[in-house]
């Protein structure tokens, strides 16, 4: 069962984080409409290999918003937390980032001290929503329509009704609806993201990009933008996945989060 440890923020607040495993430490930040139990299956498959950190990014799980959100303020959070793992540890720290998660992971990532390795899953910076849909998931918020902003985002990602529908039958359907008042604030971020000459290209650590051949077409092409902004990456593509290899076919994310580790 996992521990938690909460980590001071900048502005005074908490990230909770879950620890579970044994071996060299591995940061875990989680995408939208989620928490940090969106890993379990792949925290499954991981935990014989590393000490896992599984993070609930502000506004999700145990951490609190707190007021004054920006994307700055999460940017950080990650990078705090991380550092607190490698002063917990004593040893370099992996990242591992998933969609907007994989944003922060990114950003964090050129505000610490040099990470083992990066992985990011479709980072989402840059990425835009289809015409209209963040206005109309604000229009659904300022109705208290939580559940149907959060189906937008999940039409928006390329699910189909049926996959919708499995979500919704899930326990954990209640805590993602109330975490929809986070969507717009992230889709606004993504959309405005301003691009900068050679933005990332003094990041100086491995980096490894993981795309499903089946994700849509605007996640695919931000997460091939973003790969080439950073130097000597590599990218995998999950043959017949989308965006959630890592709940679909956890052990293949692992093993090859752990092949190329270990090359």
């Amino acid at each position: 069962m996992a521990d938690r440890w909460d980590v001071r923020t900048s502005d005074g607040g908490t990230i909770a984080v879950w620890i579970d495993g044994d071996g060299p430490p591995l940061v875990l930040v989680h995408g939208s409409i989620s928490d940090h139990t969106a890993f379990d299956p792949l925290v499954s498959e991981l935990r014989s290999a590393f000490t896992v950190f599984a993070m609930d990014r502000r506004g999700f799980g145990a951490s609190p918003d707190g007021a004054g959100y920006s994307g700055d303020r999460e940017f950080s959070d990650v990078a705090m937390v991380v550092n607190a793992v490698g002063a917990r540890t004593g040893e370099s720290v992996v990242l591992f980032g998933h969609s907007w998660g994989a944003s922060c992971a990114l950003v964090a990532a050129t505000r610490m001290p040099p990470l083992r390795a990066l992985i990011l899953y479709e980072p989402s910076l840059g990425l835009q929503s289809p015409p209209g849909s963040l206005d109309r998931i604000e229009e659904r918020l300022a109705a208290g329509d939580y559940e149907g902003a959060v189906i937008e985002v999940l039409e928006s990602a390329g699910m189909t009704e049926d996959e919708i529908a499995e979500r919704r039958a899930a326990p954990n359907w209640p805590d993602r609806v109330a975490t929809a008042p986070t969507i717009a604030r992230e889709g606004r971020i993504e959309e405005g993201w301003d691009w900068q000459p050679a933005q990332f290209a003094s990041l100086g650590v491995r980096t490894l990009f993981l795309t499903g051949s089946e994700t849509t077409a605007e996640l695919a092409e931000a997460t091939s933008l973003i790969a080439a902004a950073v130097p000597g990456s590599r990218v995998h593509v999950f043959a017949g996945h989308g965006h959630v290899a890592h709940r679909s076919d956890p052990a293949a994310v692992a093993d090859v989060l752990k092949d190329w580790l270990a090359d």
